[in-house]
């Protein structure tokens, strides 16, 4: 499938470019890459997920396309942190972040596989659906409140001590929180104008 060597090209060269900046101790450079990755992580998604509705796709394949999108994110962001803390710069809770970000990873893949199974055997369950939308709303008010703390607190100038080594972590954070919280935007706002055009049609 074409969109997954997109992802998946995008990960590694963004890995190897991140891994180069933090290795070289660069870490301007890191956040500018760190921030250009996630921009175009979001906008792979947007463009795929804008594919698949102007193509008139069921709405399990949409979500499950939001969701592989997400757990992609959530992947990158763990491959990057795990890389990066074993071979480059010593931090020693880095762990505890890498796992969680894989453990949501691999959710929201599993969640997507299933949402493609249900449309591959002809299934529809609006149930689940509604809680992908409802986990999408908690995210996307999560991600924001992330960012706002991360800002207010400076860790995104980490970096200007020589002591705190969780500089590379913290612009990965910050900007993986920004591609989930511009897909999490995106999606309930395209969800809600399907909506809004379903709704004529009902009456």
């Amino acid at each position: 499938m074409a969109s997954l060597v997109i992802w998946f090209t995008l990960i590694t060269v963004s890995l190897c470019a991140m891994i180069i900046a933090a290795g070289a101790g660069m870490p301007v450079v890191h956040m500018l890459m760190t921030g250009l990755v996630s921009i175009g992580i979001a906008l792979v998604a947007i463009f795929e997920n804008q594919k698949l509705r102007n193509e008139g796709a069921s709405k399990n394949l949409v979500a499950a396309s939001t969701a592989r999108s997400m757990g992609f994110v959530y992947v990158w962001g763990a491959l990057t942190i795990a890389v990066t803390y074993m071979f480059i710069l010593r931090w020693h809770e880095w762990w505890h972040f890498m796992s969680g970000f894989a453990v949501a990873g691999a959710l929201c893949l599993f969640y997507s596989n299933s949402l493609l199974r249900d449309d591959n055997a002809g299934r529809q369950d609006d149930t689940i659906l509604n809680v992908g939308r409802t986990l999408t709303w908690v995210q996307l008010v999560g991600m924001i409140v992330a960012m706002v703390g991360m800002l207010v607190d400076g860790k995104l100038t980490r970096y200007v001590n020589p002591r705190h080594m969780d500089w590379a972590a913290q612009n990965i954070f910050f900007f993986g929180a920004l591609a989930l919280a511009v897909i999490s935007a995106y999606v309930l706002w395209s969800s809600r104008n399907d909506n809004a055009q379903a709704a004529p049609k009902a009456g």
